[in-house]
């Protein structure tokens, strides 16, 4: 499912079985949610520091909304 991230997409991504997965959004380069094994949701930002890929976390899911993150 490959979109907008919204609130209700958000809630119905299920935990990955064995490593963590990084959902992106598509309207917004370089955002996305990160969700972990054990079910832990949180919002990240991918970035270019030196021509070196970096990522950032936003905070969690729960406590920022998507359009807030």
């Amino acid at each position: 499912m490959r979109g907008k991230l919204t609130k209700r997409q958000v809630d119905r991504y299920a935990a990955p079985k064995n490593s963590r997965e990084i959902v992106w959004d598509t309207s917004l380069p370089g955002f996305g949610l990160r969700i972990t094994p054990a079910g832990h949701k949180g919002f990240v930002v991918q970035y270019r520091v030196g021509g070196r890929s970096r990522q950032g976390t936003i905070g969690d899911y729960g406590v920022l909304t998507v359009d807030q993150a």
